[in-house]
């Protein structure tokens, strides 16, 4: 495990490599849900990405289901992710229907504004009847 200097640099490096152009770094959107009804990753979940349009109309940029980790590592490629608003939405209710649990969220959309040049990682903490969200790392 590395000590926090090194983590430190390490994230100084990644922005530094984005920032000159260095296409070795090519994160843009992730995410990740975590049930906490019961504590374990939401597997199996479909989401689409969103991009917000200069008239406010929603392109569509792509769509991608969670991981056995209740992950998404990257959902929208380097060369398309520019800065703007950007809109996730989590199909949630497909997911409970399986678990045989009854929910209030059919969906759950999420808008971000986000700047290119950074990486944005954007967790989903899921209960049946509620949920919160906040900027990951």
């Amino acid at each position: 495990m590395s000590n926090g200097w090194e983590r430190i640099r390490l994230r100084v490096e990644t922005k530094e490599s984005l920032k000159s152009g260095n296409m070795d770094d090519t994160r843009t959107i992730s995410c990740h849900i975590l049930d906490t009804a019961v504590g374990k990753a939401a597997a199996g979940v479909p989401l689409v990405l969103y991009r917000q349009l200069p008239n406010d109309q929603w392109q569509e940029m792509g769509q991608a289901t969670t991981n056995e980790d209740g992950r998404v590592s990257q959902l929208l490629g380097f060369a398309d992710f520019q800065s703007g608003i950007y809109k996730l939405r989590f199909n949630i209710q497909p997911y409970f229907e399986a678990k045989k649990t009854p929910s209030f969220y059919p969906y759950i959309e999420i808008v971000v504004k986000c700047e290119r040049g950074q990486h944005y990682h954007i967790p989903l903490l899921l209960s049946p009847f509620g949920y919160t969200t906040y900027r990951g790392t």
